[in-house]
C-alpha cells in the first residue's frame, strides 16, 4: 500500500523581516542577479503557499531559478481580536513592505504580484502609488463583481453583517463551504471519486493530499473586512467603477500605466474572464498583455501545462522588466 506523504506547507526557505501582529513580510532565501524584486501579495483567503506547493509546482521556486529577489506578504491567521480590521490596513501593510523593500534594495519601485483577491488589493494599491510600482502581475484578479457567476451571483445577495453578528469573523469553515457549494459535484463528488480511481498511482495520491492540505488550510477573515469586500466589492462593484477609497484616496485606474500582465483562466469558476475583460481594456499602460488559460483558479497555478508553458513564460516576461 502506497504511504500518505508527509505534507509540508511550501519547500523555498525564507526569513520574516517584518513582523506586524497579524501580517508579516517574508522574504525567499536566494542569490539574485535582478535589481527589481518581486512582491508577491495573496489573497486574505486561503495561504499563499498555493505558490510553493512542493517542488514539481513551485511558482516561488521557478522565479529563485531565474534569479529574482522574490518575496512575500503573509496575512496570517486572524483570531476573534482581529475583528475590526480594515481593508485600509492591507493596503497599509503592503506600502509598509513596499518602502522596506524599496529602502534595503535601494531602488524607486518594485513588480508586484497579486493574486486572486490579493490582486484586487494590488491593484489598488499601484492605483493610488503608481510611483512605487515598476511592474504590475495580476493572476486571476477580480476586478469587475458584477459577473454571472455562481459565487458573485450568491455574494451579492447575502447580508454580510448578519454572518459577522454571529460568528465575530467569517470562519474557514464558513469560506470553504460557500467555495464548494459553489460546484458541489465537481468539488465533491468527483473531486473524491477521481481518489478511489487513483488509489495505486503514488503521483496522483501526492497531489491529492498537498491540494487538499492547503484547500482546507482556511484562515478566518476579520469580520469588518468581510462585510466590507461583500458589499463594496461585489455588491457596489467600487473598484471597476472608481468608487472605492482609501484614507480619502478614490483608486484611479488611469494610474496603471505601467507594465502590466494579466494571467486569466477559461474555467475559473470564482474570477471568470468577464471580470477582466472590462479592466484590461480601461487600463491605459502601453506595455500590457493578456495570457489566456485553458485550466481553472487553482489549475493556473498548480497543473502541471500552466507550470511547463504559462509560468515559463510569465518569468520570462518579468525577468525582461527587472532590470
Amino acid at each position: 500500500m502506497i504511504a500518505i506523504p508527509e505534507i509540508r506547507s511550501g519547500v523555498c526557505e525564507f526569513d520574516f523581516e517584518i513582523e506586524d501582529w497579524l501580517f508579516r513580510l517574508a522574504h525567499f532565501k536566494s542569490e539574485p542577479e535582478h535589481k527589481i524584486p518581486v512582491l508577491i501579495c495573496y489573497a486574505f483567503i486561503n495561504r499563499p503557499y498555493i505558490l510553493d506547493l512542493h517542488e514539481d509546482v513551485s511558482v516561488i521556486k521557478k522565479m529563485l531559478d531565474a534569479k529574482l529577489d522574490v518575496w512575500l506578504v503573509d496575512w496570517g491567521y486572524p483570531k476573534r481580536a482581529d475583528r475590526y480590521l480594515q481593508l485600509s490596513d492591507y493596503v497599509d501593510f503592503m506600502d509598509r513592505c513596499v518602502d522596506h523593500i524599496r529602502e534595503k534594495r535601494g531602488i524607486d519601485a518594485v513588480t508586484l504580484h497579486g493574486y486572486c483577491l490579493g490582486a484586487t488589493l494590488s491593484i489598488i494599491y499601484a492605483s493610488l502609488f503608481p510611483e512605487k510600482v515598476r511592474n504590475l502581475v495580476l493572476q486571476a484578479p477580480p476586478v469587475d463583481f458584477h459577473t454571472s457567476n455562481t459565487l458573485a451571483v450568491w455574494a451579492r445577495n447575502i447580508n454580510p453583517e448578519k454572518i459577522v453578528r454571529s460568528l465575530g469573523n467569517a470562519t474557514g469553515d464558513l469560506l470553504n463551504l460557500s467555495f464548494l457549494l459553489v460546484d458541489p459535484i465537481r468539488l465533491v463528488v468527483g473531486k473524491y471519486n477521481s481518489l478511489l480511481d487513483n488509489m495505486d498511482d503514488e503521483k496522483f495520491l501526492r497531489d491529492f493530499f498537498y491540494m487538499d492540505h492547503w484547500i482546507f488550510d482556511s484562515p478566518a477573515v476579520p469580520g469588518s473586512v468581510y462585510v466590507e469586500y461583500i458589499t463594496r466589492w461585489y455588491q457596489r462593484n467600487e473598484v471597476i467603477n472608481e468608487e472605492f477609497d482609501y484614507r480619502g484616496r478614490r483608486v484611479n485606474l488611469e494610474n496603471i500605466k505601467m507594465p502590466t500582465l494579466v494571467l486569466v483562466a477559461e474555467k475559473d469558476h470564482i474570477t471568470p474572464p468577464e471580470s477582466v475583460s472590462q479592466f484590461f481594456e480601461k487600463i491605459p499602460s502601453k506595455d500590457k498583455k493578456m495570457i489566456l488559460s485553458e485550466k481553472g483558479h487553482i489549475g493556473l497555478t498548480v497543473s502541471s501545462s500552466s507550470q511547463k508553458k504559462i509560468w515559463q513564460e510569465v518569468i520570462k516576461w518579468i525577468v525582461e522588466r527587472s532590470d
